[in-house]
């Protein structure tokens, strides 16, 4: 409804500015949600396009023949409730959010000019909505080429990750001096069934070709990783809450080369099934009485019974929260895991993901047992010299040259160069 204030329900735009102040002053960076495939439909632009077709702000939006929509039967196209009705606005994902009509230059500036207001209000990063439904279907290069505009008026110093729910091989275009990095759909799916079925399917192997020919496109493109999201089932709802599946795939999201993302519950191990209200639930800080956790639909699996609360898991050492603290703190003081490639997987055995990070003079060995039952592995070359990094096994090295991987843990070593 406006893109240049924020919503009464979230406070005032000085609450924001003390957000962003606070924010930075703790060294860390604040990413704005922008949508710019479409607007409400109280949006005042849009009120105004509904007035006739003279009206200024017509041009903002797509509109086509009544008759034609309802001969072919277009459900992607609507008629107004308001004003004439000889003519049907586009809205692809619901009739209450109609598309921008991207081929108006007017639309693409007025873009342009809310992402340098909020940047200027001291912003990091935008993550983009939608960003492959920026023209209707079909119009992939009219996509690609508006982020490249948009790119090119903001700079480089803005991280751009767009939504994209397509392979690789199709987000790769729109890193060309466009976006700087999109989520990668593919290899959440990959990582949760990998979890599911204990077994990897080469998933190393794929990621590195993925991110090899990310950067043949452009050398400052990234991968942005993740497990789910606000559209989709709760990531620990896919094995019905398993502690220790939860806590692995973590590992292997935490291991892997790329921007991470972490949807806010999910170091909890929050439970979740659609409809959407049941996977966005509210975050369990506390479950004591006369608390203060944030409300705003009854909670349907994410309950005292189901699951530790936040203050719950602090405390407790073996907690999800816990172990994500572990291994972010981790990657966090490793280059090789932050930066580096990766590099040398191994897919003989496809029930423990093995692979190494390097980056410099820094190469980590990762091992990731996906079964429930314990391994040994051993190096072909029993002389190396390693220092642990992170395992939950009280003897990792039971031989010289050999790593014990509990069932369904992690294992990382920094490897002498």
């Amino acid at each position: 409804m406006d893109y240049y204030g924020i919503d009464p329900e979230y406070g005032t735009m000085a609450d924001f500015m003390l957000l962003i102040r606070e924010a930075h002053r703790r060294n860390i960076k604040i990413m704005l949600d922008m949508v710019f495939n479409h607007c409400s439909e109280q949006h005042p632009w849009f009120k105004q396009a509904l007035k006739g077709k003279k009206n200024k702000y017509r041009a903002y939006f797509n509109w086509k023949n009544a008759r034609e929509v309802k001969k072919l039967n277009l459900t992607d196209w609507h008629v107004p409730e308001k004003g004439a009705t000889d003519e049907c606005y586009y809205g692809l994902f619901w009739k209450g959010m109609p598309d921008w009509n991207f081929d108006h230059a007017a639309v693409r500036q007025a873009m342009i000019d809310i992402s340098k207001f909020w940047i200027n209000k001291g912003v990091d990063a935008l993550r983009l909505d939608a960003a492959m439904h920026i023209f209707p279907p079909g119009r992939e290069k009219d996509n690609v080429i508006w982020w490249q505009e948009l790119r090119k008026a903001l700079g480089n110093k803005i991280f751009m990750v767009g939504e994209i729910t397509q392979s690789p091989t199709y987000i790769q275009p729109y890193l060309k001096k466009g976006l700087s990095s999109a989520f990668n759909f593919d290899l959440a799916e990959k990582i949760i069934q990998a979890v599911l079925q204990e077994k990897h399917d080469c998933l190393g192997f794929w990621l590195a070709e993925v991110q090899n020919n990310f950067r043949k496109t452009d050398m400052n493109a990234c991968d942005s990783i993740f497990l789910s999201n606000h559209d989709q089932v709760r990531v620990a709802s896919r094995w019905d809450g398993n502690i220790q599946k939860s806590k692995l795939a973590a590992s292997i999201l935490c291991s892997l080369p790329g921007e991470i993302f972490i949807y806010y519950g999910e170091e909890l191990g929050m439970l979740g099934l659609k409809p959407d209200e049941f996977v966005r639930e509210a975050f369990p800080w506390t479950w004591e009485q006369n608390s203060q956790n944030c409300t705003w639909h009854t909670s349907k699996y994410n309950l005292p019974f189901t699951l530790p609360s936040y203050q719950q898991q602090k405390a407790d050492p073996k907690s999800i929260f816990n172990h994500y603290q572990i291994l972010l703190a981790i990657r966090k003081n490793h280059l090789a895991l932050t930066h580096g490639n990766i590099e040398n997987v191994i897919c003989s055995d496809p029930s423990v993901l093995i692979f190494t990070r390097k980056h410099a003079q820094q190469q980590i060995l990762v091992m990731h047992n996906l079964t429930g039952v314990d391994v040994i592995l051993r190096h072909e070359d029993s002389s190396f010299e390693y220092t642990m990094i992170h395992s939950s096994s009280e003897n990792p090295s039971p031989k010289k040259g050999s790593f014990h991987v509990p069932a369904y843990e992690t294992l990382m070593v920094d490897v002498k160069m």
